[in-house]
């Protein structure tokens, strides 16, 4: 049985997890318009290979972002629906997803970042 403070506390970790997630959106957008910035001119094979990477990974992960913010929806729906069901491992595993793709994001921000400039 859950408390009706833990459940509060849930959802609002879960709109925290949610802001986070619209931030790393926008992070990847801004990432996407550095790429088109540096991408015009370049001809090396090798350049063009990592620009079209990156342009990939870039989409991929605002699919990814996407996913997630609408599995978050729905487990918060869930849990307002029906507050005494366990919601404990649902939000246990959306967290480490969650924490999974921050942490890709943020080591596909830095390798971009090393692409560009080396």
């Amino acid at each position: 049985m859950i408390t009706e403070e833990q459940h509060r506390g849930m959802i609002a970790e879960c709109n925290t997890w949610y802001t986070q997630l619209a931030s790393y959106s926008a992070k990847l957008k801004k990432l996407q318009a550095e790429l088109y910035f540096f991408a015009p001119g370049k001809t090396d094979k090798d350049v063009l290979i990592g620009i079209e990477h990156y342009h990939s990974q870039f989409h991929i992960q605002l699919i990814n972002i996407h996913d997630l913010k609408h599995e978050i929806r729905y487990h918060v729906n869930e849990a307002e629906k029906h507050p005494d069901f366990g919601h404990r491992i649902p939000h246990h595993n959306i967290k480490e997803k969650l924490d999974t793709l921050l942490s890709d994001i943020d080591k596909l921000d830095q390798d971009f970042h090393k692409f560009i400039t080396g």
